[in-house]
C-alpha cells in the first residue's frame, strides 16, 4: 500500500500539513486500496489541494479538488467530460465517539492514532459531488421534441402545422402604430 496517502493526527505537526498534488486515476480506481468504493469513470488523475490543521483537540481537513468525468448530456444527449470542482470539509477527533451527546457535532471520531486514508476521503468527496443531471453547455438547445434532431449541430426536420394552435389565429392581426 501507498503509505503517502495516510496521515495519522497524532503525529501531525503543530504548523499542520498541506498537500498540493494530483491523485493518479489508477490509485482511485484500485478497489485493493481504502474502503470506499472505487471512482470508475475518470477522464484522468484528480487535482486536490489540502490542508491539515489542528485546533484544540479538533482535526480540519479542508480543500478544494478538481476532476473530470465522461458523461451524457441530459438535454442533447451528447457525450462530453463533465468538469466538476468539489470542496473537502472534514473535522475528526480522536477517540471514541461520546454516547450521551446531543444531535450531530459533524465530526468524525478516530480511535488513537487516528489514521486517515486521504484518497478514501477523496473518493467520497468525488460521489457525494455526483449529480444525476448535467448539461454539456449552459448554452445547449437540447433535442427538438418532435424529430429527435439535436439542435446544436443541426435544425429541426420537423414539418411545423400550427395552424391550430389557439393563438395562430394573432398572426393576421394588423396593429395600427
Amino acid at each position: 500500500m501507498q503509505r503517502q496517502w495516510f496521515v495519522t493526527l497524532q503525529n501531525l505537526p503543530a504548523a499542520g500539513r498541506a498537500w498540493d498534488v494530483e491523485v493518479p486515476k489508477k490509485l482511485l480506481q484500485d478497489s485493493d486500496f481504502g474502503v470506499v468504493d472505487v471512482v470508475a469513470g475518470l477522464c484522468g488523475d484528480v487535482y486536490w489541494s489540502l490542508l491539515l490543521e489542528r485546533q484544540g483537540d479538533l482535526f480540519h481537513l479542508t480543500g478544494q479538488w478538481r476532476a473530470e468525468m465522461p458523461r451524457q448530456c441530459s438535454r442533447c444527449n451528447a457525450a462530453f467530460n463533465w468538469q466538476v470542482i468539489g470542496q473537502t470539509e472534514r473535522q475528526f477527533q480522536l477517540g471514541p465517539e461520546p454516547v450521551n451527546e446531543e444531535g450531530d457535532s459533524g465530526c468524525e471520531y478516530i480511535a488513537a492514532p487516528g489514521e486517515v486514508n486521504l484518497v478514501d476521503v477523496l473518493r467520497e468527496d468525488i460521489w457525494l459531488a455526483w449529480k444525476a443531471d448535467v448539461i454539456c453547455s449552459e448554452t445547449c438547445k437540447g433535442l427538438c421534441q418532435g424529430c429527435g434532431n439535436n439542435l446544436n449541430t443541426g435544425v429541426c426536420k420537423c414539418e411545423q402545422d400550427d395552424s391550430d394552435h389557439p393563438f395562430a389565429a394573432l398572426r393576421n392581426l394588423k396593429l395600427d402604430g
